[in-house]
C-alpha cells in the first residue's frame, strides 16, 4: 500500500492506494495555510496522517502532488503557489526523515493529472499527450514517451505563462502596476496573459463581474453558465472567448508538440458545455487548414482523484515499479 497526498491551497486530500491505483481509503483535512502557519506545521499535519494510518496498513512509500515547480529527482519544491513556505524546500527528504525514512516522491499537481491520464486515463494508449487543467489557475503537463517533459528549468508545461493577445501598451501597463498593493492583478486590462483572460474560472468571473458591474463575490462559474442559458450576452460572449482562447492554444500546442491527444480537465471542464465549446472552435481551425485534421481534443477521464492517481504513478516511475 502507498499513502498519497494531493496538496491544495484549502484542503489536503489523502488516500491509501494499491500499486495498481485503486483507492482503499480516502479523506481530507484543512491545509495548514493560515497567516502564521509554517513548513513545520504543514509537515507535521502529513506526519499525523501517516502515523494514524501506519498501524492499519503496510505502507511502502508516500507520494505527493503539490502546487509549484518541482525538481522530482531532488524532491525540492519551487514557488509552491499559495503555500509560499514550500519555496526552495526539500519537502520529500524532510517528510521522509520524519516518517522513518520511508521513500517519498513529490510532483507538481497538474503534472500528476497528466500522469493519471497516461497511466490509466484517456491517454493510456498514447505515447505523447498534453493535459491542460483549468481551475483557480492554469496547470498543464506534457507527456513525451509516457514520461513528464519538464525542461531544464522545470518550466515545460507551465501553461499559466502562455502569452495570448497582449499588445505593447498592455505589457507596459502590467510592468508599471504597483504589485505591492493588494488587488493589483485585478487592474490588468483584458486581454493580457492567457491565464487571466479566459483559461481560469477566476479570470472568467473577474471579466463578467467587471462588465456587469458586480462584485466578483457575487459571480460564479455556475451563475455565468446559468445567465448564458438565459440569454445574457455578456456571459455568452465571455464563455465563447474562453472556448476560442483554449482552442487557439490547443492548435498552438498541436503544431509545436504534435501529441497524440490533448486532454482538458479541471473544475470548470465538468460543465457539459465546456469541452464541446472548445471543440467547436478547433473544428473551425481545422476547416481553414487541412494539416490540423489530426488534432484530437478530449476531456480528462479522472476528476477530483486525478492528482492522487498521478502522484502515485510518479512514485512508481521513480522507483521503476511502473509497468
Amino acid at each position: 500500500m502507498y499513502l498519497v497526498f494531493d496538496v491544495g491551497g484549502t484542503f489536503v486530500k489523502y488516500a491509501v492506494m494499491t500499486v495498481d491505483g485503486c483507492i482503499v481509503e480516502k479523506n481530507k483535512m484543512p491545509t495548514r495555510n493560515k497567516k502564521n502557519d509554517t513548513l513545520d506545521d504543514f509537515l507535521a499535519s502529513l506526519v499525523d496522517v501517516y502515523e494514524t494510518l501506519r498501524p492499519k496498513y503496510q505502507l511502502f512509500g508516500i507520494a505527493i502532488g503539490t502546487p509549484g515547480q518541482v525538481d522530482v529527482n531532488k524532491g525540492i519544491v519551487y514557488g509552491g503557489g499559495a503555500l509560499t513556505y514550500l519555496d526552495k524546500q526539500p519537502v520529500a527528504s524532510m517528510l521522509s526523515a520524519r516518517c522513518g525514512n520511508i521513500p517519498v516522491s513529490i510532483e507538481n499537481d497538474a503534472r500528476c493529472a497528466a500522469l493519471a491520464e497516461i497511466w490509466m486515463g484517456n491517454a493510456r494508449d498514447c505515447d505523447d499527450a498534453c493535459v491542460m487543467v483549468f481551475g483557480t489557475g492554469v496547470g498543464g503537463g506534457i507527456i513525451i514517451n509516457r514520461r513528464v517533459h519538464r525542461g531544464k528549468r522545470l518550466l515545460a508545461g507551465e501553461l499559466s505563462f502562455l502569452i495570448d493577445g497582449m499588445n505593447r501598451e498592455q505589457l507596459d501597463f502590467v510592468c508599471n502596476v504597483d504589485k505591492s498593493k493588494e488587488g493589483w492583478y485585478d487592474k490588468i486590462p483584458f486581454p493580457t496573459l492567457f491565464a487571466s483572460t479566459c483559461a481560469t474560472g477566476s479570470g472568467l468571473v473577474r471579466r463578467v463581474a467587471r462588465e456587469k458591474q458586480l462584485s466578483p463575490d457575487d459571480v460564479s462559474g455556475e451563475l455565468i453558465y446559468k445567465w448564458a442559458e438565459e440569454g445574457d450576452q455578456i456571459c455568452i460572449d465571455a464563455l465563447e472567448d474562453v472556448y476560442f482562447g483554449i482552442a487557439r492554444q490547443c492548435i498552438n500546442i498541436f503544431v509545436t508538440i504534435d501529441p497524440d491527444v490533448i486532454l482538458i480537465g479541471g473544475g470548470i471542464s465538468a460543465n457539459p458545455a465546456f469541452i464541446p465549446g472548445i471543440k467547436r472552435y478547433v473544428e473551425k481551425f481545422i476547416s481553414i487548414y487541412e494539416p490540423l485534421n489530426g488534432i484530437r481534443v478530449e476531456g480528462c477521464r479522472f476528476g477530483s482523484d486525478s492528482n492522487l492517481i498521478g502522484a502515485l504513478f510518479n512514485f512508481l516511475q521513480l522507483h521503476n515499479l511502473a509497468e
